[in-house]
């Protein structure tokens, strides 16, 4: 069976790219095609594999943003040529399952989540309700096209039950739960402290990393940051002088800045939240807002700690128990371990081979009801 692989972009590394760089890993011989990419973004499992580009390849390269041109992905997508595949899986947060697979093909889609920006507007415009306004036409326009290319998707796999229960509230399609692959066993636990909590994440608005900087600034925690985007000079005005921004790191730093923490901050609500349990693996407390996929992750006081309000100071007194409580490092490690990557691998081959049946079944199907209609004839 040929497997055909698509992502929404390389264009940054972030939890989607790591999920999608599995997938090439896995389907080593299966052609990989992609909104648009920037060769410094691409993981290591990728580089030196052929990448083909949709039509918004060129614009992005003169320098436009690619969520500027939202109006033109599902059009870009839908006309990849994609008819040597047999199963094509897409890795969509975007609009990378908008592909369209000839009809004797099985389209599976990895959703880390419907697109935030159409379906959860109140949290990915928090603090810019003129561009929610502008954008509103638009956005009315593109749900109804993601809501038509989701028809079109025969199998769902979804990195969460939360994201199950927006896919099924969304486009009112079921999906199967295969949590994200988290590189768990390149994590190691350590007796070093820094006596300063941590925040890993890519610097957008809606990953509410002003809520931790408030809570450091009013309760003189101490807090480093590492990541980088367009909020960043927002933030470091914000913040005051016990917070730290250390820019991107290398993955092993981050992961040494992890073991050595008090507690790994993630602000916002996350679908999943691999830096959850990158945490825990590396035998420190996350502490999460406890809404959406956290809650699959973290049991709170046990394997890390969940605040209930996204304010300053319930995010506060969570890292306040962090710091007090300490929790058992094997247990962490051992949550974390439910999310390895070879659970991935394993849940991921057992989906396509069974898509792959589903294909053979159906063209099977097709072929005898073709040879019904046509015996009578031949008999004639």
């Amino acid at each position: 069976m040929k497997v055909t692989l698509v992502h929404d972009s390389f264009l940054c590394v972030g939890g989607g790219e790591r999920v999608a760089a599995q997938l090439a890993d896995l389907f080593r011989d299966a052609p990989i095609y992609v909104g648009a990419q920037r060769a410094e973004a691409l993981p290591s499992s990728i580089r030196g594999r052929e990448l083909r580009s949709t039509f918004a390849q060129p614009l992005v390269d003169r320098g436009m943003p690619l969520t500027a041109l939202a109006g033109l992905l599902p059009a870009a997508f839908g006309r990849l040529d994609l008819a040597a595949a047999d199963v094509v899986v897409s890795s969509s947060a975007s609009f990378a399952h908008h592909v369209r697979p000839p009809t004797s093909a099985v389209h599976l889609c990895y959703c880390h989540t419907p697109p935030g920006f159409l379906w959860e507007p109140d949290d990915y415009f928090h603090g810019r309700p003129a561009d929610r306004l502008i954008l509103s036409p638009a956005l009315a326009i593109l749900r109804r096209l993601d809501c038509a290319a989701a028809r079109r998707v025969d199998l769902y796999v979804a990195n969460s039950e939360h994201i199950a229960a927006r896919i099924r509230r969304v486009y009112g399609r079921e999906a199967t739960v295969v949590y994200p692959p988290v590189d768990t066993l390149a994590c190691r636990p350590s007796t070093e402290r820094s006596e300063r909590f941590l925040v890993v994440s890519r610097l957008r608005n809606h990953k509410r990393i002003d809520l931790a900087i408030e809570a450091a600034n009013r309760y003189g925690l101490g807090l480093d940051v590492i990541g980088e985007g367009p909020e960043l000079a927002s933030l470091r005005r914000l913040a005051g002088p016990t917070v730290r921004f250390l820019g991107p790191l290398s993955d092993e730093a981050v992961r040494g800045a992890m073991a050595r923490a008090v507690g790994v901050v993630v602000p916002a609500r996350q679908d999943f939240g691999m830096t959850l349990v990158e945490a825990q693996a590396s035998g420190r407390p996350p502490i999460a807002l406890g809404v959406g996929g956290a809650t699959e992750i973290v049991r709170d006081g046990v394997t890390g700690f969940l605040f209930t309000e996204p304010t300053p100071e319930s995010l506060a007194t969570a890292m306040a128990r962090a710091a007090d409580q300490p929790l058992n490092a094997d247990a962490l490690v051992g949550s974390a371990a439910r999310f390895s990557v070879a659970v991935f691998r394993a849940a991921i081959t057992g989906l396509v081979a069974a898509a792959a049946d589903r294909r053979v079944e159906s063209i099977e199907g097709t072929l005898d009801r073709a040879d019904r209609q046509e015996g009578p004839d031949r008999a004639a």
